[in-house]
């Protein structure tokens, strides 16, 4: 189904590459262009979660520097 938001693509893949997603597509039930967009969105979340494991580091680390360990701490840390 196409949304009035979508837009169309094409590209070009090799043969091999071309058989090798129009097979796992064909296993999961689902179109190659299907398959090509749940792969693209786990793709977005996977990434989206790397970057929020970089920011909870950059987080742990600046609160290390502080001596914040614990939320008391924390609580501790923000009264005026």
């Amino acid at each position: 189904m196409i949304n009035t938001d979508d837009v169309e693509l094409t590209i070009s893949l090799r043969h091999d590459l071309a058989h090798t997603i129009k097979a796992y597509a064909a296993k999961e039930g689902k179109t190659p262009e299907q398959f090509i967009v749940d792969i693209l969105w786990a793709m977005r979340a996977e990434r989206g979660m790397k970057q929020l494991r970089k920011i909870q580091e950059y987080g742990q680390q600046r609160a290390e520097a502080l001596g914040l360990y614990s939320e008391d701490d924390v609580f501790r840390y923000l009264q005026p």
